[in-house]
C-alpha cells in the first residue's frame, strides 16, 4: 500500500526500489495498491527496473492498473499482510550523497535505456546550455536513429551532452572509466543504476531529470 503517489519517473522508480526491497526474493509477486494514477510507459519502465535491481523481483501487480489484477482477490493479496510504502522509506533511498552544492563528476540517463520522450525531454532540457561535467544518455538503437532524424542528438551533445547506442553506462567498464576520469559523485533519475554503481566505486545520488540536467549545468547539486 503506497502512503504517498509518485511524481516523475524518479518517485516511479522509487517505489519499485522500496517494493523490491520489502519482497526481497526471486520468488515473491508483489502486490502495490494505492495508486490513483495508471503510470506511463516510462514510469512503468522504471518502476519494474528498479524493483528487479532491488529485489531480483521478475514480476508485479498494480491493483486495480494491470489487468490481472482489478481486484486484490484476483492475485490473492486479500489474504496478504499489508505493507504501507511509506514517503521516508523512498526518501531513505535516495542518496549517498545529494546535498545542495555537492559536488557533482558525472550525470547518468541509463538503466533503462532512454525512450524516445526522454530523449526529447533531455534535449529540451540541455537546449542552449553548456555542460559543466560530462553527460551521458544512452538509448537503443531504433530510439537513437529517431532522434538523430529529430534533432536531438545534436541538441544534446551541442550542449557538451554524450547519446550513446545501444548500450548502457553500467556495462562498459564502468569502474575503470570512473578511476580514469577520478569519477565519483555520479547523479542519475534511475534508481536502477544508482543501486548498480554503488558497487563500481561510485557514491551516486538520485534527483529528477530536470535538476540533473541543472546540475551538470552548475557541476554541483542545485537543489
Amino acid at each position: 500500500m503506497v502512503s504517498e503517489q509518485p511524481k516523475g519517473l524518479t518517485d516511479w522508480g522509487l517505489l519499485g526500489a522500496v517494493a523490491g526491497r520489502a519482497a526481497g526474493s526471486y520468488w515473491e509477486v508483489p502486490v502495490i495498491e494505492g495508486l490513483e494514477v495508471v503510470p506511463t510507459s516510462d514510469e512503468m519502465k522504471h518502476l519494474g527496473a528498479a524493483m528487479a535491481s532491488y529485489g531480483s523481483t521478475p514480476l508485479f501487480h498494480l491493483a486495480g492498473i494491470t489487468p490481472e489484477a482489478q481486484r486484490l482477490t484476483d492475485v490473492g493479496g486479500d489474504k496478504l499482510k499489508p505493507e504501507t510504502l511509506t514517503a521516508e522509506m523512498m526518501n531513505a533511498m535516495r542518496s549517498t550523497f545529494g546535498d545542495k552544492g555537492d559536488k557533482v563528476d558525472v550525470v547518468v540517463f541509463a538503466a533503462p535505456q532512454l525512450s524516445i520522450v526522454e530523449i526529447q525531454q533531455v534535449a529540451r532540457l540541455c537546449d542552449g546550455k553548456k555542460m559543466a561535467v560530462p553527460l551521458f544518455a544512452c538509448t537503443s538503437p531504433q530510439v537513437y536513429g529517431d532522434a538523430t532524424r529529430q534533432g536531438l542528438v545534436t541538441v544534446i551533445e551541442e550542449s557538451g551532452g554524450k547519446v550513446l547506442e545501444g548500450t548502457c553506462f553500467y556495462n562498459q567498464f564502468a569502474r575503470e572509466i570512473g578511476e580514469a576520469n577520478g569519477w565519483k559523485r555520479l547523479l542519475s533519475n534511475s534508481a536502477k543504476i544508482v543501486n548498480i554503481l554503488g558497487g563500481y566505486g561510485y557514491k551516486p545520488a538520485l534527483a529528477s531529470m530536470e535538476d540533473c540536467v541543472a546540475s551538470a549545468v552548475a557541476g554541483e547539486i542545485v537543489a
